[in-house]
C-alpha cells in the first residue's frame, strides 16, 4: 500500500495525535509524517481501518464491547496495527 491510499483525514488525524504525544514541532510534524507512511507502506488501508476499529471498541463499555477484546482473529489484526507502528518508530524515530 502506499501512503497516498490512505484517506487525508485519517493521515491528519495520525499526525495530529502523533504530535500531541510527542511534541508539536516541525521535526515532529517531519517524524509524525514519515510514521503514517510507513505504516500505510505495510498495512493496506482497510486493513488499518479494521484494526482501528477492533482498538477503539476494546476501550468501549458494555457487554457487546467484551467481544472486540475476546475474539482471536481481532487480536491479531490489532497485532498486525502494533507491529506495523513499531516498525513505523524504527524507521522515523
Amino acid at each position: 500500500a502506499r501512503a497516498n491510499d490512505y484517506p487525508t483525514p485519517v493521515v491528519a488525524d495520525y499526525v495530529i495525535g502523533c504530535m500531541a504525544s510527542n511534541g508539536e514541532t516541525q521535526e515532529m510534524l517531519q517524524r509524525c509524517s514519515c510514521s503514517i507512511d510507513a505504516v500505510a507502506s505495510i498495512m493496506p488501508y482497510d486493513d488499518y481501518e479494521k484494526a482501528e476499529t477492533v482498538l477503539r471498541m476494546q476501550f468501549a463499555t458494555g457487554d457487546q464491547a467484551g467481544i472486540f477484546r475476546e475474539m482471536t482473529a481481532l487480536k491479531t489484526m490489532v497485532d498486525t496495527l502494533r507491529l506495523a507502528q513499531i516498525e513505523a518508530d524504527f524507521r522515523c524515530f
